[in-house]
């Protein structure tokens, strides 16, 4: 059986196996003793709050029931690793799954022909491999550098292991921070909130495009690949999007007591954070509800594909927007910018987004009737809004989180789980239907509207 085929029918399995090992391994790693700092006289965590933070570190979301600097160093340094380990484990399998080419070897091949098929493919993984790790350590290292910096200015208590963790939190998406209040009392450093917001950016475009962009500045003769203009067009349109929205519809006092350059920072860092970083610099519970409303869209859409941000993606997004407004012609295919995008990816977009909303509430619905089984006083907003979070791996609460009961946080790991690793899987093809593809079937008439 060649690599390839062996890479078909094993690459669900592997991803799976993956990402539960991680979580696994950092459940009993952060219920031992010295990964607890004793806070509050209590020797270790409950193992559930373990397990939720190990699931919501691995799967690069920041929700948490406990917070972090309540954790040993130990501690913290074990939500590090999981962090960056989840982070390069869904990128690197992404890469992997797009660019190892999707060609056929004939049994009438010869074993020389299927051999150098079989290096090759290796070759290349080794290379996607090495750039992923080479581009996240640069990217981290600068980032881990200036953060440092300004947390130096200020007097913090460690700011070279603040600036890496949160160095890494960022690039990664995953919103865990070292401080209780989280990045409220840094709202107005410009250093600390520029680095942060090029740092979740820069993460959430996706290497492909990463790749693309280096090239493209080593040659600039070299044409942008389609996907790259899509993203660079479709990114500051939606921060532009939630900036005004955030701006000018917040009807309460979160954004409006604020000075006017604190509150464009302030602003400008909800946008580009909702979309699946997590961080915060101001109260998500105190926002108005059209802001509530802006922040679950702008979580639903998430970052780029091959990317540590979660979501149903970028161009998901941009796909099912021209098709909104534009619709299909009668081939089903939407042309944009010059180029046609095949119906084949229409619909991939469809089912994925269909896909998504479908976990979506299945979530909210077992969460809702768990916690109002519990006589919780939540209201629907908060779980909506917990659900989606978790759903979109962003990480943002409004204040709910540690409250949940034992049931309800095993909802929302399952959700981050789901939201993180499941919509992945749900893009990798079955076997099945990929021989099904190569069969035509008689057309059947259906009534539509």
């Amino acid at each position: 059986m060649s690599l390839k085929h062996q890479f078909l029918h094993s690459e669900r399995t592997i991803l799976y196996s993956y990402f539960i090992g991680l979580i696994l391994t950092g459940t009993l790693l952060l219920s031992l003793r010295i990964s607890w700092s004793g806070a509050g006289g209590v020797i270790h965590v409950p193992v559930v709050d373990a397990f939720f933070t190990a699931v919501s570190a691995t799967c690069v979301t920041g929700l948490i029931t406990i917070d972090t600097s309540l954790w040993s160093r130990f501690g913290q340094v074990i939500i590090l690793l999981l962090i960056q380990a989840g982070g390069l484990g869904i990128v690197t399998f992404g890469m992997l799954y797009l660019f190892l080419p999707k060609m056929r070897i004939s049994l009438k091949n010869s074993k020389m022909l299927q051999d150098s098929f079989v290096a090759e493919q290796m070759s290349r993984g080794r290379q996607i491999i090495k750039s992923i790790l080479s581009t996240t350590l640069l990217v981290e290292l600068i980032g881990a550098m200036l953060l440092t910096l300004s947390f130096s200015r200020v007097g913090t208590e460690s700011p070279v292991f603040e600036g890496i963790f949160h160095s890494v939190s960022a690039f990664c998406n995953a919103g865990f921070s070292l401080f209780s209040d989280g990045m409220v009392p840094y709202r107005s450093n410009l250093l600390v909130n520029l680095t942060l917001m090029g740092l979740i950016i820069v993460g959430g475009i996706g290497f492909v495009v990463m790749r693309d962009l280096r090239r493209k500045f080593m040659d600039w003769r070299r044409p942008l690949l389609y996907h790259t203009r899509i993203m660079l067009l479709a990114v500051p349109v939606i921060i532009l999007i939630g900036f005004t929205g955030f701006l000018f519809l917040d009807t309460t006092a979160v954004f409006s007591t604020l000075s006017r350059g604190e509150r464009i920072i302030a602003v400008l860092f909800q946008s580009i954070t909702t979309r699946t970083a997590g961080f915060n610099t101001v109260d998500q519970a105190s926002l108005s509800m059209t802001s509530r409303w802006l922040t679950l869209v702008l979580m639903l859409i998430g970052g780029g594909s091959g990317s540590t941000a979660g979501g149903i993606k970028v161009t998901t997004a941009f796909i099912l927007f021209i098709v909104l407004f534009r619709g299909v012609n009668e081939r089903g295919d939407i042309r944009f910018l010059h180029r046609r995008i095949a119906s084949a990816d229409v619909s991939k977009a469809a089912m994925f987004f269909l896909k998504a909303i479908s976990l979506l509430f299945v979530s909210i619905l077992l969460l809702g009737l768990v916690e109002y089984t519990n006589s919780s006083d939540f209201t629907a907003s908060e779980l909506v809004f917990e659900c989606v979070s978790a759903m979109g791996t962003v990480g943002l609460s409004m204040g709910i989180t540690s409250e949940l009961s034992f049931t309800g946080k095993l909802i929302i790991a399952a959700t981050m789980f789901a939201g993180r690793v499941g919509l992945f899987s749900l893009v990798i093809r079955r076997v099945r239907d990929r021989a099904d593809a190569l069969i035509e079937y008689p057309k059947g008439e259906v009534l539509i509207g």
